[in-house]
């Protein structure tokens, strides 16, 4: 795991003398939430429906499939579909 970066301020009170002030730094991402028909695309996922299956069953492209199961990958930070589950479950965005 990568160190948080590290920010040095200095205050100079003069005659030479100064006060050195560092601050950790921690970037979070702020919770996305993942839309109502992501949810269901997942959910579809969860029950082992394939792309083809997922895009019959809620009348859309399989395209249009890959391009919602893309954003959710991105969005739970998953780089797996069953990982996307998962993470979904933990963040109460999704139950089984």
């Amino acid at each position: 795991m990568e160190s948080p970066p590290r920010v040095a301020r200095a205050l100079v009170l003069g005659f030479g003398d100064s006060i050195t002030l560092t601050v950790n730094l921690t970037l979070q991402r702020s919770p996305v939430h993942l839309t109502p028909r992501e949810r269901e695309v997942l959910a579809l996922v969860a029950a082992g429906t394939s792309n083809k299956g997922i895009a019959r069953q809620l009348q859309v492209s399989p395209n249009t499939v890959k391009f919602h199961i893309a954003a959710i990958l991105d969005k739970l930070d998953a780089s797996t579909r069953a990982e996307a589950v998962a993470a979904a479950v933990r963040r109460g965005e999704l139950s089984l």
